[in-house]
């Protein structure tokens, strides 16, 4: 077998199983939320605000070490990140103990989210490296997916050790396994094929990847957002993310305390939405680099950017349709079929999206910002995550669950008309490569 696919077997499994158990360290006090009450050992008194502060305090610490670890990559190793964040999550999680106090919940929330922002930017950089853009948003979309597995059956077996045992296990067991993933990734994973003695794949267009490079990052940063297309793609990342946080995080509880649904029933919605977004993921990485490559066969429209966005629309579209089948067609009395189908068609759509605009916002710029390029999109990501936190908890609270949901719809309305406006006026699309497309055909 060639030497370089069997490296990028060997990364992709790396990257996709850590992935994996870095999405499972940073939920395990969402999976365990339900147990905490029930358990006479444990110590908590839980609010939603209590829930709202621990939400967003994550997402916020995630947030800034996102953009920081976006950065960081195009400066540092992606293989050395990547390897030690994993490590200090599963200690995080292993630190976790059974009387432990509501304070430091707030401090070990923040903490997680903070040793966790480097994971995806490397993830992102390690893959634009060892892979070609003909098959980039396949890979991606198939990696991004880990998240989705194990929000899958991370709620199912965090509900069956906290029933059997305590629910600390679902913080030990998982923080085990992290740490050892985190050390071997460090010996597996290399940051380009040149440093094992292999032909990195290079942008074509090199005289504009030189022109970028003698430009600081604050002019960088400065003409990147000059450009409305990629405000309304950050945009657009807010608003899904913020949805996606609603329901992983907040419809849970919603279905439980609100809609007087079954623990197991609020359980199989979850789950079902993750494992939809495994799909969701999947097919829109696998359509994207059709329709990019079609596209460009056949000598028409060649920047990747515009094609990905092209099936981006639609995906948002299934994803807003599938907001109003919740806020509308979720009732206590809804039979188990149809609560799943709205689950499925939530997380088709969602996590086709998140996956999506992650590619769009790499491509906007040459490899050499691309690591910062993405975090600067997912810094708006996030605060839609840290919105979906206690902002949310607070207007459920002074209003209803419902009206939160209702509200999300309409936010999500408005900037669709913003996404489509600016996608249809034709901007520059990707304002450094687009030629290097061209002329590559």
């Amino acid at each position: 077998m060639n030497k370089k696919i069997v490296y990028q077997i060997a990364i992709l499994i790396i990257l996709y199983v850590g992935y994996g158990f870095y999405y499972l360290t940073r939920k395990s006090f969402i999976f365990m939320l339900p147990h905490f009450r029930l358990n006479q050992t444990s110590t908590f008194n839980l609010t939603k605000n209590d829930i709202g502060i621990v939400i967003s305090g994550q997402n916020f610490a995630y947030a800034t070490s996102k953009l920081i670890g976006g950065v960081l990559t195009d400066v540092y190793s992606s293989r050395i990140l990547f390897g030690s964040g994993l490590f200090l999550s599963g200690l995080l999680n292993i630190a976790f103990k059974k009387d432990i106090q509501i304070s430091s919940v707030y401090i070990y929330s923040c903490l997680i989210g903070f040793v966790q922002g480097p994971a995806w930017p490397c993830c992102a950089k390690l893959l634009q490296n060892w892979l070609p853009k003909s098959q980039f948003a396949t890979w991606w979309s198939i990696l991004s997916s880990s998240s989705n597995v194990a929000g899958t059956i991370g709620p199912i077996i965090a509900n069956s050790l906290a029933l059997k045992y305590h629910w600390s296990y679902g913080f030990m067991i998982p923080g085990c396994i992290c740490m050892t993933i985190g050390y071997l990734s460090i010996i597996v994973l290399r940051n380009k094929p040149s440093e094992v003695g292999l032909e990195d794949f290079v942008c074509k267009n090199i005289q504009s990847v030189e022109n970028i490079q003698e430009i600081s990052f604050y002019s960088k940063s400065k003409q990147l957002f000059s450009y409305p297309f990629f405000i309304s793609i950050c945009l657009c990342y807010f608003i899904v993310q913020f949805i996606k946080t609603l329901f992983s995080d907040w419809a849970h509880i919603y279905m439980i305390k609100s809609l007087k649904l079954s623990n197991y029933d609020a359980t199989y919605f979850l789950s079902i939405f993750e494992l939809s977004g495994i799909f969701g993921s999947m097919v829109s990485g696998f359509l994207s680099d059709l329709v990019y490559n079609f596209r460009r066969k056949n000598g028409k429209n060649h920047c990747s950017v515009y094609n990905r966005m092209l099936v981006n629309m639609g995906f948002y579209l299934g994803l807003f349709l599938s907001l109003h089948l919740f806020n509308y067609h979720l009732d206590p009395k809804i039979n188990r079929i149809n609560l799943l189908l709205i689950g499925s068609l939530s997380g088709f759509f969602c996590f086709g999206c998140i996956s999506l605009l992650g590619i769009i916002a790499m491509e906007f710029t040459p490899k050499s910002f691309s690591g910062s390029s993405h975090a600067y999109a997912s810094l708006a990501a996030n605060l839609g995550s840290i919105s979906a936190g206690l902002p949310f908890g607070y207007i459920s609270k002074l209003y209803t669950w419902s009206y939160g949901f209702k509200l999300t719809q309409m936010l999500a309305g408005t900037i669709l008309l913003i996404l489509t406006s600016c996608f249809f006026a034709r901007s520059k699309f990707e304002p450094y490569l687009v030629e290097s497309d061209r002329k590559t055909k």
